[in-house]
């Protein structure tokens, strides 16, 4: 009866919260940062899309401002999201500065729907915009994060090797 008892609860509570520790794990959690462990787990669990705005959720998905033309970097995106491992444009625009592209996760092949925008915000400079979506589930354990930082880490190389 015991031994039951404790299978029950090993394959309903503790096998699932372990998995999405490793889940939460894998995706640079970052949990000591504002706003803090209990606001950033709750985000993760939460959430299963991460966008960046001027008064985002997690600080680090802050809206980025870019001093360069337009021209440039529209290339530099392209340039991005061809160097990212599992990424694929599905959609572009470029004439309007607007990107479509699917991630595939590495493990369980899941994949995220990732939106980008280059807009004109001043002369010589632009906004880079970013919405990333899990297609199901209730939170994504940090996923869309990532691959917002992804992006990011991308397009500064690109600007960086360009200039």
């Amino acid at each position: 009866m015991w031994t039951k008892i404790l299978g029950v609860v090993l394959v309903f509570l503790i096998l699932p919260a372990a998995a999405g520790a490793i889940a939460i794990a894998m995706n640079r959690p970052m949990l000591s940062e504002p706003p803090g462990f209990t606001k950033r787990v709750s985000v993760y669990l939460r959430y299963n899309a991460a966008e960046t705005t001027d008064d985002p959720l997690l600080p680090e998905l802050r809206l980025r401002h870019y001093r360069v033309p337009e021209e440039t970097m529209k290339k530099a995106v392209e340039s991005s999201i061809r160097s990212l491992p599992r990424w694929k444009i599905v959609r572009e625009e470029e004439e309007v500065g607007a990107y479509q592209v699917r991630v595939t996760s590495l493990i369980w092949r899941f994949r995220d729907d990732v939106s980008i925008l280059v807009t004109e915000s001043g002369p010589g400079e632009v906004e880079l915009y970013v919405h990333s979506a899990s297609r199901f589930g209730l939170g994504d354990f940090g996923a869309n994060r990532v691959h917002i930082l992804e992006f990011y880490e991308a397009i500064d190389r690109q600007l960086k090797e360009n200039s």
